[in-house]
């Protein structure tokens, strides 16, 4: 049962949120409970793992803060268990004694955040706050997606734009610095929420031009309640989406830090095969998610892969830019562009895919090829002096061996990377699983591994092998 101090955290709430505090040790236990309390959240407290998840199926939490070591249940056991109930409920572990195998678990199993103690409470404040708001936003998410789809709800039909400029204050809270990127949808800026204690975060602007059109739009909109549904660690998270009609339309997504894939090409060069399958591997896992969830990326590329860090951890993939992903339903493909447009950038898209026919799951495990041969040569695989020879070489399919540019290369993982890239899709591996289960043996050799200086170099899987796989091991 839980603890008689959890009453006391009910009684003293607001409604910043709902949290649940596990922990065995009773001082750090108060202590968490009284820091939430002064700040508003209603929290409920329990001493063991297997107390939290039994109350985590009783209640609805916004929240979850954890120890990792406990008695009977650690906390990366609970995080597990509690995703495979609530795969969107936030959980925050902390850690005394953090250690690599633990770190990278916490992140296979979606942790929010990673703390180490002594616990830091004005920073546990905010990234409390940051957690529920993003629960928050996946729930708001979830009932616009079902609202909209069910023709409850109808967009303004006149909208006003401005210019997004340094200083502009969006929707009341959101501060814009300075521009870090733009797509072939939108601009990317720095931005910080002033209402959530200057809380970084990125967001994604629709271009002006975009704005009237209602295609474009209905397109801006599926990025963010894609994204926001796919709640995986290897997928950038969106907490925020806003399109009222009386300003520009635009998402918000969490702040990384780090450098895309293809910036990491062009400063370091070609990649060694252990940062390479160990970045693909996770590209896998966030595949692997979106496929569940009958979506289809379609741009993969390596500037929509970012790589930054967590807990002192590196090459840690977050998954960019579902612009153009495509919804797969049971009647075929959710229609929002128009019939034979071609749609990706061209070096990594299929053949399939290039010449305007339908797309599925395989052409992403295609551009998962493209993207590991571009890491493993710092060249994309297709090179022409114009569209129209690019897309011609791309039906071709024979790009120059990776033997050939990288001798040093094991001839297994070449082969592998062929497979992926094949031109008929069923000549490819037929999903992002079965990829993953190919590359797991040289994630488990000791010959694979990232750099020296990297702890990365004894990192566990990220995504496990499906029991097909094992059963061929066996």
């Amino acid at each position: 049962m839980a603890h008689a101090d959890e009453v006391a955290g009910r009684q003293s709430s607001g409604n910043a949120g709902r949290v649940l505090v596990v922990d065995d040790a009773p001082e750090l236990r108060r202590a968490l409970r009284r820091v939430l309390i002064q700040e508003g959240f209603e929290v409920t407290v329990a001493e063991r793992g297997s107390i939290a998840i039994a109350l985590v199926k009783q209640s609805d939490f916004e929240l979850i803060v954890s120890d990792v070591r406990m008695p009977d249940m650690d906390g990366i056991e609970l995080l597990r268990l509690v995703h495979e109930f609530d795969q969107d409920l936030p959980v925050l572990l902390i850690s005394g004694d953090p250690d690599l195998p633990t770190a990278l678990k916490a992140v296979e199993f979606g942790a929010f955040e990673y703390v180490q103690k002594p616990v830091d409470f004005e920073k546990l404040r905010i990234s409390a706050a940051r957690a529920v708001e993003l629960r928050r936003r996946r729930v708001a998410a979830q009932e616009a997606a079902d609202s909209y789809r069910s023709g409850e709800r109808e967009r303004p039909t006149k909208a006003f734009h401005r210019e997004i400029k340094t200083g502009t204050l969006l929707a009341g809270r959101y501060r814009i610095g300075k521009m870090i990127g733009q797509g072939g949808m939108g601009t990317v800026y720095d931005a910080v929420r002033e209402d959530l204690g200057n809380m970084r975060v990125a967001i994604k602007v629709l271009h002006d031009t975009f704005s009237s059109n209602r295609q474009l739009l209905a397109r801006f909109r599926r990025e963010a309640e894609t994204v926001a549904l796919l709640s995986h660690p290897n997928i950038v998270r969106v907490i925020d989406f806003h399109d009222d009609g009386a300003e520009a339309a635009f998402l918000v997504m969490e702040w990384l830090e780090g450098q895309s894939l293809g910036q990491a090409l062009q400063q370091q060069g070609p990649l060694s095969s252990a940062r390479t399958v160990f970045i693909a591997y996770q590209v896998l896992a966030a595949l692997s998610a979106a496929h569940r969830a009958n979506v289809v990326h379609r741009d993969l590329k390596p500037d929509n892969i970012f790589l930054t860090t967590m807990s002192g951890l590196g090459d840690i993939v977050k998954l960019l830019d579902f612009g153009i992903a495509k919804l797969l339903t049971s009647t075929g493909s959710q229609k929002l562009t128009e019939t034979g447009m071609v749609l990706g950038t061209p070096p990594y898209m299929a053949p399939e895919h290039a010449r305007g026919a339908e797309v599925d799951l395989r052409s992403d495990i295609y551009a998962v090829g493209c993207v590991m041969y571009e890491a493993l040569t710092a060249r994309a695989p297709f090179v022409a002096e114009n569209y129209n020879a690019l897309l011609f070489a791309i039906q071709a399919g024979c790009p120059v061996p990776l033997e050939d540019r990288r001798p040093d290369l094991d001839p297994e993982l070449a082969r592998i990377i062929r497979t992926a890239m094949a031109v008929k899709p069923e000549e490819r591996f037929q999903s992002a699983q079965e990829l993953a289960d190919t590359l797991h043996p040289w994630l488990q050799s000791g010959a694979i591994g990232a750099p020296q200086s990297s702890p990365l170099a004894f990192a566990p899987t990220l995504l496990p092998p499906s029991s097909d796989a094992l059963e061929r091991k066996g």
